[in-house]
């Protein structure tokens, strides 16, 4: 098992490239997730009325610094930045289970984009040891429930009540899982 994190990480699907998140990649952001509230609708990120107020820095920095993968997901064909996944938690030598999170712009959703990047990523982690994926959307987000499903993730049990607090109220989680197969 290799859990060291190795920020030059380049994964390629037949449709996308996903490459740790820069600085640049703030317009993108903005224009696909930042600025557009039917995906913060379940995406856990503040909005941002104008591109002058919104920065991406912060996020690169955590993830760099917290050694956790953040993409930026590219579509191949217009070299344009469509989205991000990434680890919502760090994985260690006795919990090796790790969280994905993920958004995608709108205009880009229904193309099976976000299946291929969660599919790529998933297969990445479970070739550096991690033994467990887990995602989880909002209840009413059952899109991203399918993403899961078609990724091979199995539903978890039951549903977590008022997990989290996002949007001013407390929103119940479905949880998904993937065990590493090779180990």
């Amino acid at each position: 098992m290799d859990l060291t994190y190795d920020a030059s990480v380049r994964l390629e699907t037949p449709s996308l490239i996903l490459r740790p998140l820069r600085y640049s990649d703030a317009d993108g952001i903005y224009q696909n997730i930042a600025h557009d509230k039917d995906v913060l609708r379940y995406y856990i990120m503040n909005y941002a009325p104008s591109r002058s107020g919104f920065s991406i820095d912060r996020i690169v920095d955590y993830y760099a610094s917290a050694k956790r993968y953040g993409f930026a997901i590219i579509e191949r064909s217009s070299g344009e930045v469509i989205g991000m996944i990434h680890q919502c938690s760090s994985a260690d030598e006795v919990f090796r289970t790790t969280e994905i999170g993920y958004a995608l712009g709108k205009k880009y959703w229904n193309r099976g984009y976000m299946t291929e990047a969660l599919s790529a990523v998933i297969d990445f982690l479970f070739s550096r040891g991690i033994h467990k994926i887990v995602c989880s959307h909002i209840l009413e987000n059952t899109a991203s429930g399918r993403v899961m499903q078609k990724c091979g993730m199995i539903p978890e049990d039951g549903i977590r009540k008022e997990e989290l607090f996002y949007g001013g109220k407390y929103c119940d989680l479905k949880f998904y899982y993937k065990l590493n197969p090779v180990e």
